[in-house]
C-alpha cells in the first residue's frame, strides 16, 4: 500500500472504532436497551441522561491529537447549552415537521418588509449551542435588518448540525441522524411560499460547527443560495471527497483567525488548513490569479488584532478575510462575551461585513 493511501485508511480505521465505541456505551448505559422519550423530537434519537453525561464526559478529553470540540476545552451536557429565557419580543418562534419529528427556528421581520418578499439572511450557531436564540444574543443581525431591510432567521440545530457521517464532529455530537438539509429546504420553501423570502436572495452564514454546515449547505442546495458566510470554520478533511459538487457558483466570504485553538490555521487530523478551506473554495468557484489585497484599518490598535482580505474573482467571488490574532468566536466591533476562545478583533464587525456582500458592495472594512 503506497503512503498516500495509509492516512485515509488510519482515518476509515479510527472513524469505525469510535462508533462501535459509541454504539456499545449506548447500550451498556441505556436501561432496557430502549431509547428514552426526551430529545425524540428536534430530530435526533433519544438516549438516557445517564449515556449523554457519560458519552459527553469522555469526549471532552482528548489524547489523540484532535482539538476538544466544545467551549473551554469541554462540551457542556445539551440541557445546560440549550438557551433559556422568553423569546424576545422582536423574534417570532416557529416549528416544521422534518423526518416526523420537529425543527424549530427563530424569524425577524422588520415591519418595513411585512407582505414583500424580502432578502433573508439565515444565521447558524456553532456546536456548543442547540437554539437559535444564541446568535440573535451574539450578534446583531436582527438590529442590522431593521436597517437595511432583510429578514433574519434563526434556525436550532441539535448539537450543532449534521455534516456527515465521515466528519467526526457529527459522529461524536450524536448529529448524524438528523436530516438538516432537508430542514434547511423546509424552511426556504415555507418562506418563500408566505411571501416572505425573496427566493433569489437567500443567504446562509454561520460560524464554527455552523460555518462548517454552511459550506455542507452550499454544495447541497446551491441553486437555493445567493451567497454565504462561512466564520472561524475551516473543513473536514474528507468534506471535497464526500460533499456534492455545487450545482453553480455561489459567492462565499470566509472569516478565520491565526489564534483559533479550535479550527487550527495550519490544520489537524480532521480539517484541513486555513489556506486548504480558501483552496477548496475558489476551486468550487472557478476562480483564477492573483488576489486583490487589502490592510483594513486598525480601527481598535489595544485589541492585539489587525485584518486584511484578499478577494478572487470567478464565476463567483471568493472573499478571504485573514484575522490575524483573532481567535475562536464572530468578530463583533461591539466585543463578544466570554464563551469565545482566544483574542477578539473590534476592528470588523460580521454582520456589516457580510451584508456589504450580500447586498453588493464589495468593499470590506465599510462602516454602516
Amino acid at each position: 500500500m503506497n503512503e498516500s493511501v495509509s492516512p485515509r485508511l488510519e482515518r476509515t480505521v479510527n472513524d469505525s472504532l469510535q462508533k462501535t465505541l459509541f454504539f456499545c456505551l449506548g447500550l451498556l448505559l441505556i436501561p432496557g436497551g430502549s431509547l428514552g422519550q426526551e430529545g425524540m423530537s428536534r430530530r435526533r434519537s433519544g438516549r438516557s441522561a445517564q449515556a449523554d453525561g457519560v458519552i459527553e464526559s469522555f469526549l471532552g478529553e482528548d489524547n489523540g491529537g484532535r482539538p476538544n470540540f466544545g467551549q473551554n476545552g469541554s462540551i457542556r451536557p445539551l440541557r445546560e447549552r440549550s438557551e433559556k429565557g422568553a423569546v424576545p419580543t422582536a423574534l417570532e418562534r416557529r416549528t416544521l415537521s422534518v423526518s416526523q419529528s420537529e425543527g424549530e427556528f427563530f424569524i425577524h421581520i422588520p415591519e418595513s418588509m411585512c407582505g414583500t418578499p424580502a432578502p433573508v439572511v439565515f444565521v447558524l450557531h456553532g456546536g456548543a449551542a442547540s437554539s437559535g436564540l444564541a446568535m440573535n444574543r451574539k450578534t446583531d443581525f436582527t438590529q442590522l435588518g431593521t436597517r437595511k431591510g432583510y429578514v433574519t432567521v434563526y434556525p436550532s440545530g441539535v448539537n450543532g448540525w449534521n455534516i456527515g457521517s465521515h466528519d467526526m464532529y457529527s459522529v461524536r455530537r450524536r448529529t448524524s441522524d438528523a436530516d438538516d438539509v432537508r430542514f434547511f429546504r423546509q424552511m426556504f420553501d415555507r418562506l418563500i411560499e408566505e411571501r416572505i423570502a425573496d427566493p433569489g436572495r437567500i443567504y446562509v452564514v454561520g460560524g464554527s460547527n455552523g460555518g462548517v454546515m454552511t459550506m455542507n449547505l452550499v454544495c447541497h442546495l446551491a441553486d437555493r443560495i445567493a451567497g454565504a458566510g462561512v466564520l472561524v470554520a475551516t473543513l473536514p478533511r474528507a468534506a471535497e471527497m464526500n460533499w456534492p459538487k455545487p450545482s453553480r457558483p455561489v459567492p462565499i466570504v470566509i472569516m478565520l483567525g491565526t489564534q483559533d485553538p479550535m479550527k487550527p490555521w495550519s490544520g489537524n487530523r480532521d480539517q484541513v488548513s486555513a489556506e486548504e478551506t480558501v483552496a477548496i473554495c475558489c476551486k468550487i468557484n472557478v476562480c483564477h490569479g492573483q488576489p486583490h489585497a487589502r490592510e483594513l484599518p486598525d480601527r481598535d490598535p489595544h485589541d492585539g488584532c489587525r485584518v486584511d482580505t484578499q478577494q478572487w474573482m470567478g464565476k463567483a467571488q471568493v472573499l478571504f478575510y485573514r484575522m490575524d490574532g483573532h481567535g475562536h468566536g464572530w468578530p463583533m466591533r461591539r466585543g463578544r462575551g466570554k464563551d469565545g476562545t482566544g483574542g477578539s478583533t473590534r476592528d470588523i464587525s460580521a454582520p456589516e461585513e457580510l451584508w456589504n456582500l450580500f447586498d453588493g458592495r464589495n468593499q470590506p472594512g465599510t462602516k454602516m
